[in-house]
């Protein structure tokens, strides 16, 4: 019997083919494990960036913004004032696109961006379409709201005519400078307190050489010695608004508590009055011009805002003199 007759030789062969099916089944069977194993870990990875972007997705459809708080004229995110150029090329755009009121479309402008927090800065809306929309939404669900924000900035904005430091004729620049030093520390008699204005410094540090003019038509509603302004005066806007000049050297000539004054109408010199008891106190800090912005709400006969981005958007209208 030749080789290829034997039985043995032939079960030998089956064994063989077993051996070599059965190692490339188990290898097979292995890198499919592997495979599903991958393709189960990728699933579990990009699950939460779906379940995030199916949340955004759905939040944005269902057309939900920031909601305008009761007394949102009294909350720290109004007060800041954050009236950027962004925020106001954006609004004259709107203002000539609509015809509606400034301080309406400022006012969905603001809420919409939830008042342009840090968080959420560079938000605003860019289109009309957009801007419909807010509209139609605050003005459907927080009407009284909406009012109240629009008259704020109304009573604070609608009677500033100008920068409230005249220029020199005789220089290009202002001659002053000033940062956005809202609710920065200040101390006086060991006391610490917020800082609720702007302090616009004359670069010359010379009191008396700077004239300081109202900013706004109005009322002369306080005018005399304070402990810590020092020599001031206080005026009332015709839409409401308290302004407040600070630190003064002198006032001008026979001006007088009931006054009514003109914006641009000289007011006094800039100096270094106050801090002290006692009146006529000078040099217990730089000259500059202390400016703050007040507006009566519904609990408060007077809360601040930040003077800083108004003093940008009046900068552009300088009253100047020969000085």
């Amino acid at each position: 019997m030749g080789k290829a007759d034997d039985p043995n030789s032939f079960w030998k062969k089956v064994n063989i083919f077993r051996k070599y099916h059965t190692t490339r089944v188990l290898k097979s069977s292995k890198r499919y494990k592997t495979i599903q194993s991958f393709y189960r870990l990728l699933f579990l990875l990009f699950l939460p960036v779906l379940l995030v972007v199916t949340i955004v997705l759905l939040m944005r459809g269902s057309g939900k913004l920031p909601s305008i708080p009761a007394d949102c004229n009294e909350t720290d995110k109004f007060r800041k004032m954050y009236l950027t150029e962004e925020v106001m090329t954006a609004l004259y755009k709107l203002e000539e696109q609509t015809g509606d009121s400034r301080y309406r479309i400022l006012a969905i402008l603001m809420a919409s961006s939830n008042f342009l927090e840090e968080k959420s800065r560079g938000r605003l809306l860019s289109t009309l379409e957009e801007y419909d929309r807010q509209k139609a939404y605050y003005e459907g669900r927080q009407g009284e709201e909406l009012l109240l924000l629009e008259q704020s900035y109304e009573t604070i904005l609608s009677d500033l005519v100008y920068f409230p430091v005249m220029k020199s004729n005789k220089t290009s620049g202002l001659g002053v400078s000033y940062v956005d030093s809202w609710y920065a520390e200040r101390a006086y008699q060991d006391t610490k307190h917020a800082h609720e204005g702007t302090d616009i410094m004359a670069l010359n540090n010379e009191r008396g050489y700077y004239p300081i003019v109202s900013m706004t038509d109005g009322v002369v509603e306080n005018l005399g010695w304070l402990e810590k302004g020092g020599y001031r005066v206080g005026i009332r806007s015709p839409h409401g608004a308290y302004i407040y000049y600070a630190h003064l050297y002198r006032y001008a000539e026979g001006l007088k508590k009931g006054d009514t004054v003109k914006a641009g109408q000289f007011l006094g010199f800039m100096g270094d009055s106050g801090y002290s008891k006692v009146e006529g106190t000078v040099g217990k800090f730089d000259v500059h011009l202390h400016l703050g912005i007040y507006l009566k709400t519904e609990h408060f006969e007077e809360v601040s805002v930040n003077p800083f981005y108004i003093l940008k958007l009046t900068e552009k209208n300088v009253c100047t003199g020969d000085y």
